[in-house]
C-alpha cells in the first residue's frame, strides 16, 4: 500500500468547512476514478491516501496542486525522526549534493529549521556536501503534528475546483482547436460539460469529436461525458432562403437556442463557447450580442481575451490539438457574413423559420463516453 499525500487547489482550502468537504469528497471521487483508494483523511490543508495505481494519472485530476509518494513516518522527537529519514535517503545523497526542505504544519517545541539542521547533520558523513541553490537531490519533509512524510519528487497537478462539484454546463461544441480548450478550461473550473455539436461534416466530423471526447475524458475524472449531435443538414436547409450576410449569425442563435433547450432538459445553468473576441466575422462585439440576445442561461467565452497561439498552446498541453486540425472547415452556409448584424433583420427572418427547437433537439443523437 502506497501512501500518496495530495495538496488540494489553494482556492478550494479557503472555503467554509462545509463546502470545504463537499468538494474533497468530490475530489476523492474523482482521484478513485484513476487509482484505487483503501483509506483517506483530509488533515491540516492536506489529503492523506491510502492507495495503489499509476499516480501519474493525477496529473490531470482538476482540484489537485501538488501531489506525491511519501513513507509515513510516527515520532516523538526531531532526533528520532532524523534517524529514520537518514535510513531512507542515505543511499540516495551518497556522493552527491544536497538540501532538506521542510514544511510543518501543527503546533511542536521545534521549528521546521530545526528539523532541517537535524536531519542535515545526519545525512551529511554519506554526501558529497550541502547545496541550499542547486542541490542534486532534495531531501523533502512534511510534518502534520507527530506524523511525518519522508519523500523526493513532488508532482504538479492541474490545479482548479473537482470536475462535476461546480454545476453542468452545455458547450456548444465544433470539434475545431477553440471549442476543447474552452470546455477543458470549463472543467478546470469544476463544471460538468455537457457536449452540442450540429453536424454538418458527416461521419468524418462526428469520429473526431468522438476520439477528442476520449482526450477530454482523461481529465474528467469520474464524469462521464454526453455529445448529443444535432442534423446541421436539416438546420441548413431552414436557412436557405436567408440574407446570405446574416445566415452564420441566425445559426448560430439556433444553436444558442438549441443549447438553452437542452439546458432546460438537463439542469445545467450556462452555456459554453470557444468564441474568442474577433477571431472571425461572427465573434465581433456586435455580432456576438447579436447572437446571444434573449437566451436566458449565461453564456460563458473563457477564450474572449486569447489569440489563437495562446489558444493552440493549451490544445497542445491538453492533447486535443492533433486531432482538432483535422476537422475540415464547412462553410455551405454561407461565404459573406457580416461583422456588424442588425438585430431587427436577424429577428424578423428569425421568426419567418419557425424552427421548432425542442422537436430537433430531440431528434439528437446522444453519445456518452
Amino acid at each position: 500500500m502506497t501512501f500518496v499525500v495530495i495538496r488540494p487547489s489553494g482556492e478550494l482550502m479557503i472555503k467554509s468547512s462545509y463546502v470545504r468537504k463537499y468538494f474533497l469528497r468530490k475530489l476523492i471521487a474523482n482521484v478513485s476514478s484513476v487509482i484505487t483508494v483503501k483509506n483517506w483523511k483530509a488533515d491540516q490543508g492536506y489529503v492523506i491516501v491510502e492507495g495503489e495505481g499509476d499516480i501519474n494519472k493525477l496529473s490531470h485530476v482538476f482540484g489537485i496542486s501538488y501531489y506525491y509518494t511519501a513513507d509515513e513516518v510516527n515520532f516523538s522527537n526531531i532526533q528520532e525522526l532524523a534517524v529514520v529519514t537518514r535510513e531512507k535517503f542515505k543511499e540516495i545523497v551518497k556522493g552527491k549534493k544536497f538540501a532538506v526542505r521542510v514544511r510543518r504544519n501543527g503546533k511542536h517545541n521545534f521549528t521546521s529549521l530545526d528539523v532541517a539542521k537535524e536531519v542535515g547533520k545526519e545525512l551529511l558523513p554519506f554526501s558529497s556536501g550541502v547545496d541550499l541553490n542547486n542541490p542534486d537531490v532534495v531531501v523533502r519533509i512534511d510534518i502534520l503534528q507527530n506524523n511525518a512524510y519522508l519523500y523526493s519528487d513532488e508532482r504538479e497537478g492541474p490545479r482548479g475546483f473537482p470536475v462535476g462539484s461546480t454545476g453542468k454546463t452545455i458547450v456548444l461544441f465544433s470539434g475545431g482547436i477553440d471549442s476543447p480548450v474552452a470546455t477543458w478550461m470549463m472543467m478546470k473550473r469544476g463544471a460538468k460539460p455537457l457536449l452540442l455539436n450540429v453536424i454538418l461534416g458527416g461521419d468524418i466530423q462526428k469520429k473526431i469529436i468522438i476520439e477528442e471526447v476520449k482526450v477530454l475524458r482523461e481529465w474528467s475524472g469520474g464524469e462521464k461525458i454526453k455529445v448529443y449531435f444535432v442534423d446541421g443538414i436539416k438546420l441548413s436547409i431552414y436557412l436557405a432562403n436567408v440574407n446570405k450576410f446574416i445566415r452564420v449569425i441566425m445559426l448560430k442563435r439556433l444553436m444558442y437556442k438549441l443549447a438553452d433547450e437542452l439546458g432546460k432538459k438537463s439542469g445545467a445553468y450556462s452555456i459554453t463557447t470557444g468564441e474568442s473576441l474577433s477571431q472571425v466575422s461572427s465573434q465581433t462585439m456586435k455580432n456576438l450580442f447579436v447572437s446571444e440576445f434573449g437566451i436566458n442561461r449565461p453564456i460563458f467565452r473563457p477564450l474572449i481575451g486569447m489569440d489563437k497561439e495562446e489558444i493552440v498552446e493549451i490544445a497542445r498541453k491538453i492533447g486535443t490539438f492533433e486531432l482538432s486540425s483535422k476537422m475540415p472547415e464547412y462553410c455551405i452556409i454561407s461565404s459573406k457574413n457580416t461583422v456588424r448584424a442588425r438585430l431587427g433583420e436577424v429577428l424578423e427572418g428569425e421568426n419567418k423559420l419557425n424552427v421548432d427547437i425542442r422537436a430537433v433537439l430531440n431528434q439528437a443523437e446522444v453519445v456518452e463516453i
